[in-house]
């Protein structure tokens, strides 16, 4: 099996020109009738492709099994991801907010020193916002 055909791994898109592949079904049987009589059951033939069909059937449940778990630790994964992501942007909103409005603040305290003690307010307002969105920043990280 070449690495452009395992199992695991998506197919790629067919280039433009090019005729997508499908995957056959076992066509040597598509037309057999279902129904078997006990005669035919008896034969040896028969039952030696059946009992081949079995085992066939038998692997590729056990292989999807396997991928059944993996596709569940996967989305398990990526939900955790997800949310951790999300939680990263409301950190960085905040962090963003807050580093702007208190700079605003303590940019704005020297136009209004001379009304007191609003500058002191607006200064120490400021500082007080700056230094919260700082905070913030380390606890999410």
């Amino acid at each position: 099996m070449s690495p452009d055909e395992r199992p695991d791994l998506e197919p790629k898109p067919p280039q433009p020109g090019e005729v997508p592949v499908v995957a056959k079904s076992r066509q040597s049987l598509a037309r057999v009738r279902r129904e078997l009589s006990d005669e035919e059951l008896g034969s040896p033939a028969i039952q030696r492709m059946l009992i081949d069909e079995i085992e066939r059937l038998e692997r590729e449940n056990d292989d999807l099994k396997g991928m059944r778990e993996q596709y569940h630790q996967s989305d398990k994964r990526v939900a955790s991801l997800e949310q951790q992501c999300k939680r990263s942007l409301a950190g960085e909103v905040l962090f963003g907010t807050c580093l702007t409005v208190g700079a605003a603040a303590m940019g704005y305290a020297p136009s209004i020193w001379s009304q007191q003690p609003t500058g002191w307010l607006t200064l120490i307002f400021g500082a007080t916002i700056t230094i919260g969105g700082i905070v913030s920043r380390m606890v999410h990280r």
